[in-house]
């Protein structure tokens, strides 16, 4: 083959690896426009999987009557460690050999005695500190037991003290909502949770096509006020959830309220447009992971005007509280 042959072969394999690398970049862009695809759809639906079972979460439960009966902590008394130690160790010396020959068994013996001495000076340490720690425990138990007893009597201030120390866990997750007060009036509690407006909802679903290319649609109105419902009750069920945790009630109130457009007015308001008394023996015995939101409030009294086409609409909350 002369050398124009050799060219043309040269030039032909520079061109077939060019098509090859031109072949895996294509499919290494696909691959990466794929995995975006499943990424995004992905991403969404977790999104809205989160927003409606903010109340599928482990909560542990606060009992009263065990703090409220439990012992005092036991006060320490003085202890002899230290001098039964160095006496120990004094009494069973015996120097050796080798020590006796360099002169060095008394020298021992005068420091296993100066520890003695000064054994209970450090006994007397030992025991300051352990009343310090004493003290201190029966301040905090003291504390406790007290809260306790109030609790269950159901003072007031006391559940409201309980519930401001637990109250960042109940909105820990910005998703539940932007404000949460409590209303605590004879015994019981209520609370009134300003939950995110519906803009915290997607308005677009996402798919994949056979191509695995990302697809995007607008949400059909239905849909969209349905999984706003879902997450509403799902924010209502969290909170009544953590109260049911740290309080002894066996009932207690949830009123959620959004800003929305007041018609009458034409201004945007902080409206009611949930409101629920959750019993809590039916509360309990509800399977949380597998309910649905929105359906689970047909268990108990509760205010809602819902429809599927306009969404929610302002309540007025349960009687037993004004909000």
């Amino acid at each position: 083959m002369g050398w124009r042959g050799n060219l043309r072969s040269f030039n032909a394999a520079v061109k077939a690896a060019k098509r090859d690398a031109q072949r895996r970049q294509k499919a290494a862009l696909k691959d990466q426009i794929i995995s975006a695809a499943e990424a995004a759809v992905d991403d969404l639906q977790e999104y809205i999987n989160e927003l409606t079972t903010l109340h599928v979460c482990a909560t542990n439960n606060i009992d009263w009557l065990k703090i409220a009966n439990s012992s005092p902590p036991v006060e320490p008394r003085p202890m002899n460690f230290h001098r039964d130690y160095a006496q120990k160790k004094l009494t069973n010396y015996k120097p050796t050999l080798l020590r006796k020959i360099l002169g060095q068994a008394e020298a021992k013996r005068l420091k296993l005695q100066n520890d003695l001495n000064n054994a209970p000076v450090r006994d007397d340490q030992d025991f300051k500190n352990a009343m310090v720690q004493y003290e201190s425990t029966l301040g905090e138990w003291q504390s406790e037991t007290d809260l306790a007893k109030r609790v269950l009597q159901g003072e007031p201030e006391a559940m409201r003290e309980v519930i401001e120390e637990f109250q960042s866990s109940m909105t820990s997750a910005s998703l539940t909502g932007k404000v949460i007060n409590f209303k605590i009036t004879n015994s019981q509690v209520h609370a009134v949770v300003e939950v995110h407006t519906d803009e915290i909802i997607p308005k677009v679903r996402r798919r994949q096509l056979q191509s695995g290319k990302l697809s995007e649609t607008k949400m059909p109105v239905k849909e969209f006020n349905a999984l706003y419902q879902d997450y509403v009750c799902s924010a209502a069920i969290k909170i009544a959830g953590h109260l049911f945790a740290i309080l002894p009630q066996t009932e207690v109130y949830v009123t959620c309220t959004t800003v929305m457009l007041d018609k009458s007015t034409g201004h945007q308001e902080t409206t009611p447009i949930l409101s629920v008394q959750f019993v809590q023996e039916t509360f309990l015995a509800l399977n949380h992971a597998n309910i649905d939101p929105s359906d689970s409030m047909k268990n108990f009294n509760h205010h809602l005007n819902f429809t599927s086409t306009r969404g929610f609409k302002a309540i007025e909350p349960l009687s037993q509280f004004d909000t």
